[in-house]
């Protein structure tokens, strides 16, 4: 039988009763035909399974692929390798040390995809997360509109094959805010689920948790996200350049205040990504000066999430950048 859906496991250290775990709540899933159900759980480099696939083979309604890679990739790769074998109509990624939220939630997604041949299906899901200063646990919840994180959505093979959307190779933090943002972007057809059917659970090793120690956590990773973002331009570029203008402004007033949040780990990198892209995009920058600025105000109204910042350097802010993005038509100038 035609599998509906291909849910994709990354897995590297995690110990062999978390991916039980993981899986288990897959299996104990209702309401659904589980033929049309197809599992890839994919070995990152970590330690072998003691019994490879049959180690789960208890989990008796579960079609299970096995791919083991002999080195460690990062979460993006591994989870591209699983696409690879896929032969789902639908992708949908789990990370190993996760669980679905509710027994019925691949029904809820089974129910949608009947009716309709969607480009994107997106759950709500909730997160477990640690208060770093008392330990003490809270909950918080996300909703179906937003567009940076794999948790509990469906992705059409169709969609991902028409505009050629991959995992980079390069982005071992922030790849799935390259991936999603895509596959949102692109999507024609978006159908939004309104139950919570995903749990991110909290793991203190994994590199998606705010630890507090500069280098630690992904946030200080500017250099990586103003790669990713660049990836993300350049992608919607090919295919939508109207898009672009827009994006652009976004990435510059995002920034702004995204580097007082989080001091970056390696100023250099930093430095060095963020020029390259306002380089590469620079003929959008003198047009979007004004809204630009506007963006920068909208950003810092009360209720948004960076209501707590000051904005009044964004003047001298949009002064440097707009030298980094006309670098090289400045230096011309100089030269005659």
């Amino acid at each position: 039988m035609k599998k509906t859906v291909s849910i994709i496991i990354p897995f590297h250290s995690e110990p062999t009763y978390t991916v039980f775990n993981v899986l288990a709540s897959i299996n104990n899933q209702i309401g659904i035909d589980f033929e049309k159900v197809e599992v890839v759980l994919v070995n990152d480099g970590g330690p072998e399974l003691p019994d490879g696939v049959d180690t789960f083979k208890l989990l008796k309604n579960l079609d299970i692929i096995y791919i083991r890679l002999s080195a460690g990739h990062g979460p993006g790769p591994a989870r591209q390798k699983g696409m690879d074998r896929a032969s789902g109509h639908y992708f949908m990624f789990m990370d190993a040390d996760d669980q679905f939220h509710i027994d019925e939630a691949l029904l809820d997604f089974f129910n949608v995809a009947n009716k309709g041949n969607y480009d994107l299906i997106a759950g709500k899901y909730v997160e477990q997360a640690r208060d770093i200063k008392t330990g003490d646990f809270f909950y918080v919840f996300h909703e179906n509109t937003e567009n940076y994180s794999i948790f509990s959505k469906w992705f059409n093979r169709d969609l991902i094959k028409q505009y050629h959307i991959h995992w980079a190779d390069d982005l071992r933090v922030f790849e799935d805010t390259y991936f999603v943002g895509l596959a949102t972007e692109f999507s024609a057809n978006t159908k939004r689920i309104d139950s919570i059917g995903y749990s991110w659970l909290y793991n203190s090793k994994s590199t998606g948790r705010s630890t507090g120690k500069l280098g630690v956590s992904f946030d200080d990773q500017l250099h990586t996200w103003s790669k990713g973002r660049r990836y993300f331009l350049e992608e919607v570029q090919k295919y939508k350049p109207e898009r672009v203008a827009d994006l652009f402004v976004a990435y510059v007033a995002d920034i702004f205040y995204r580097q007082k949040r989080f001091t970056p780990a390696d100023i250099g990198k930093f430095a060095e990504e963020h020029v390259h892209l306002l380089r590469e995009f620079s003929s959008y920058w003198l047009p979007a000066r004004a809204k630009i600025m506007q963006t920068i105000i909208n950003y810092n109204q009360k209720g948004t999430i960076y209501d707590d910042l000051s904005n009044d350097d964004a003047l001298k802010f949009l002064f440097q950048t707009e030298q980094y993005a006309l670098g090289d038509q400045f230096s011309k100038q100089e030269v005659k």
